[in-house]
């Protein structure tokens, strides 16, 4: 009788212990049904809009919602309403270096545009459309120069040296402002300093295929790293910023080919994440603009069969984020 009874309530403790596990997986099959939907950045479009009268453009900048771009020899006006390119001047020899490590400063002061490389300061006189060179240097301390103009204040680095500068428009000259930890020079992306709010972030390659996000602080005297990332080789690439995202893709050269992917950085959650979908083809030496929030690439080199070939082509590129 007590064997009876002891069989009888382990049945009905094996019973209750099913019930509860079958209860258990009903449940975690509700969480995951109910699990909430993920934002992924991606390129719903990539394609060109307009043919450009230039092979290897060197610089870019809007003004006055007009699209001016600078090559070996000429510089161009484009019309985004009228998808109508204008030569504007026909005597910009050295105005612009070739971004192929080599990089151009572009701003717009006193409504002039002014480029400033490793070479010399020019300003463009937009209701005269003529190149002035304001400024020649002879030193090599600007070389790979990077930097940016903000608050009537030009702040100027090279990617080889260990200093920061502030350019002195009064008297031209290049005045000391700081020093900070140089590493390894792995090229860079075309434009590698982002503004997002009032903070500025320099993106730095500590390897082709590895990219370094730092935040310039302290008066722009200070580089503070926040994270890198392992990629495929985007020296060279191009990048926009999108809302609170640093958005870098693209690159190659020659020898080792091209990439075609976007990958981005949120400051916020100090995260990085490849964009879904790819441009439609591999691209370096681009120049990336924005305008009215949407994003282009000038230009640029593609490979085929460890050839570069240049394109003469205004591309427009979609970001979304989209539910998934």
């Amino acid at each position: 009788m007590k064997v009876q009874i002891k069989l009888i309530l382990n049945i009905i403790i094996v019973l209750t212990f099913l019930g509860c596990s079958s209860d258990n997986d009903s449940n975690n099959t509700i969480d995951e049904n109910n699990s909430e939907p993920v934002e992924t950045l991606t390129i719903t479009s990539s394609k060109s809009i307009s043919n450009t009268p230039f092979s290897m453009p060197r610089e870019a900048i809007i003004f006055d919602d007009d699209l001016y771009v600078v090559n070996e020899m000429n510089t161009y006006k484009y019309d985004f309403s009228s998808n109508n390119w204008e030569t504007v001047n026909t005597n910009s020899v050295g105005v612009a270096l070739f971004p192929y490590f080599d990089y151009n400063v572009s701003f717009i002061r006193e409504g002039k545009w002014n480029i400033i490389n490793e070479n010399a300061l020019w300003t463009f006189d937009f209701s005269t459309n003529n190149w002035e060179k304001i400024k020649e240097f002879t030193d090599n301390a600007l070389i790979s120069l990077i930097g940016i103009y903000h608050n009537n204040s030009l702040f100027l680095f090279s990617d080889i040296f260990d200093k920061v500068y502030k350019y002195d428009f009064e008297n031209n000259t290049l005045i000391e402002h700081s020093t900070f930890d140089q590493r390894k020079n792995y090229g860079q992306l075309v434009k590698s300093v982002f503004k997002i709010g009032e903070t500025y972030y320099f993106t730095k390659l500590s390897n082709y295929n590895k990219i370094s996000i730092y935040k310039w602080t302290d008066n722009f005297t200070k580089f503070q790293l926040l994270n890198e990332y392992q990629s495929e080789y985007i020296a060279q690439g191009a990048g926009f910023v999108y809302n609170d995202n640093i958005i870098f893709g693209l690159g190659g050269e020659a020898a080792v080919g091209n990439n075609d992917k976007f990958y981005y950085y949120n400051i916020t959650t100090n995260e990085f994440k490849e964009v879904k979908n790819n441009f439609y083809e591999g691209r370096y030496v681009s120049i990336p603009v924005k305008h009215n929030n949407k994003f282009y690439l000038i230009g640029g080199q593609t490979i085929t069969n460890n050839e570069s070939i240049s394109r003469e082509t205004l591309d427009q590129v979609v970001f979304e984020f989209i539910e998934e």
